[in-house]
């Protein structure tokens, strides 16, 4: 590679990044990689920020091809850093659509919203091309992987119809695609929940809209490598759709061409994690227990390795729901709780990570050279940075970036903080039943009853989904114990008639006490602890 370096003519290292980017279309990870790699490193001897930059999102993707996501996460969040520098606005919000990316596939949800909704504030500047469209079809993924499927379907079919009105019908095929996956991982999901296969009606309808993908030789390159997976995922969804109908054969012959995509490309984990649960699904639908769940099995070890915390979910969800159809209670709720752990263990690094993630976000903050340029989203950027959009409440961020203060002031008067962590009850039902509608006005019904019920210098914030935390700067145990009684009794009889027939709603609270040593996330981790023993007590 080094001789492959020499031999370019001036130095042109752009020849050897667009050799990587074709590499990348037609779906060599490993070449790309090495491609990219080369030109990362004379970018930086020569001092060249913005070919960095280009080369590290090359760089990233490759990664994500390879499912790599973690590597493919760093990379492009340094992409973005550097694009930002260098005042290169549309390629930092393509760097942040491959970070939000990264971000949901590593079960950050959170985070890979607000980094969509970044770029998509950054796109909004730029003259009208793709990139806008592009930066939809990421925030839907962001939404799908945090569970909003109505939001998830209102970004893609955004990003569907800018492709189309600019007279770029082949590329919607990515967004179309991410919509008919969404909607079949609502699907699973609704079936685990209620018991039953819902309607394949909206599904089919939506993958009737296009035929399958086209050469990767026609994309313009918007799809950023993700021609292999397409494919894949195409017959994914042709072999789901096949199965829940009932239609066996099609879908083991959907199973058997999902194959060969994963075998041609082995390094993309993702594609052999996609024939693992069509198979397992197959399998189920036979009853042949063992074979569908050594599928399983496979599909939760390989996706654990890769990281792909979706699917993750999907492979215990699985398990569990077939261990019980056979009358194993006591292991299907094994699995259950082993993907609780897991996601405990990924919400505590989350904790540990914001801190990281701040002080990359300020330094990008303090180093940019074009301010003036970003005046006119200045106020809207610090919003989406603090404050939970649905609720108006100081978000995740905020939180882990306030409380280490009120913890070392505690400590020096004396008077040690509390938390209060808040969730609530079934609150799965409540979207299901009545809507995500109807659940987005009682998350924001329980953020005013929070606020009204505090002091000032008392902070609510929103974490997350449904959980909801109140610090308590000034307090003592039997204030705090009062105070929350308030809240949970407000909550208990609250007129909820008035958001729909019907509703009831309750929550449970764990309240921790700060002790010598403390940080925000052992502090945080007690209440979740103390909320958990609560909700298993009542229920």
């Amino acid at each position: 590679m080094e001789n492959v370096l020499h031999e370019l003519p001036g130095g042109n290292f752009d020849l050897l990044l667009n050799e990587a980017r074709i590499k990348l279309r037609g779906g060599d990870a490993l070449a790309c990689r090495a491609l990219a790699k080369s030109v990362v490193g004379a970018a930086r001897d020569n001092q060249d920020l913005h070919l960095e930059a280009q080369a590290l999102l090359c760089l990233a993707n490759g990664d994500r091809m390879a499912s790599r996501f973690r590597r493919a996460n760093q990379s492009s969040q340094r992409s973005a850093y550097l694009f930002q520098l260098v005042g290169d606005v549309a390629g930092e919000s393509e760097a942040l659509t491959t970070l939000s990316y990264t971000y949901s596939v590593l079960g950050r949800s959170e985070e890979a919203i607000e980094t969509a909704l970044l770029s998509l504030h950054l796109s909004e500047l730029l003259p009208p091309g793709p990139m806008l469209a592009l930066s939809y079809n990421y925030l839907g993924i962001a939404y799908a992987n945090g569970r909003s499927a109505d939001k998830a379907d209102e970004a893609f079919t955004t990003a569907i119809e800018l492709l189309e009105s600019a007279g770029l019908a082949s590329e919607a095929v990515l967004p179309w695609l991410n919509q008919c996956n969404a909607e079949a991982v609502r699907l699973f999901y609704e079936r685990y929940y209620t018991g039953q296969l819902p309607s394949l009606d909206r599904l089919r309808a939506l993958r009737a809209i296009h035929p399958p993908p086209a050469g990767a030789g026609k994309s313009t390159g918007l799809l950023q490598g993700a021609y292999v997976f397409s494919q894949a995922l195409w017959l994914l969804l042709s072999g789901i759709e096949n199965c829940w109908l009932g239609q066996l054969e099609a879908a083991e012959t959907d199973a058997e061409m999902c194959a060969v995509w994963a075998a041609r490309y082995p390094r993309n984990t993702s594609l052999a994690i996609l024939e693992l649960w069509l198979r397992a699904e197959i399998f189920w639908a036979r009853k042949d227990w063992k074979n569908a769940e050594q599928n399983i099995r496979s599909m939760i070890e390989m996706a654990t390795e890769a990281e792909h915390e979706p699917m993750v979910a999907i492979g215990y969800l699985l398990a569990s729901q077939i261990l019980a159809e056979q009358g194993y209670d006591m292991p299907a709720r094994n699995e259950l709780e082993a993907l609780r752990m897991r996601k405990q263990g990924l919400r505590n690094d989350f904790l540990k990570s914001r801190s990281t993630v701040v002080a990359w976000q300020l330094k990008v903050r303090k180093n940019h050279e074009d301010l003036q340029r970003m005046e006119a989203t200045s106020k809207t950027l610090e919003r989406l940075s603090f404050e939970d959009p649905l609720t108006g409440l100081a978000n995740r961020r905020r939180y882990t970036d306030i409380v280490p203060a009120m913890l070392s002031q505690g400590q020096a008067r004396g008077r040690p903080t509390f938390v209060a962590l808040i969730d609530i009850d079934q609150f799965k039902q409540v979207n299901d039943r009545f809507s995500h509608q109807v659940g987005d006005q009682v998350l924001q019904c329980i953020a005013q009853i929070l606020k009204s019920h505090l002091r000032e210098g008392d902070m609510p914030a929103r974490l997350a989904g449904d959980e909801f935390v109140l610090a308590f700067a000034h307090a003592d145990a039997l204030g705090v114990e009062q105070v929350c009684e308030r809240i949970r009794a407000a909550v208990q009889n609250h007129d909820w008639f008035i958001i729909q027939e019907g509703l009831q709603v309750s929550i449970s609270i764990g309240v921790a006490q700060a002790q010598p040593g403390d940080s925000v996330e052992t502090l945080t981790h007690r209440a979740d602890l103390a909320m958990y023993s609560e909700k298993n007590e009542v229920e």
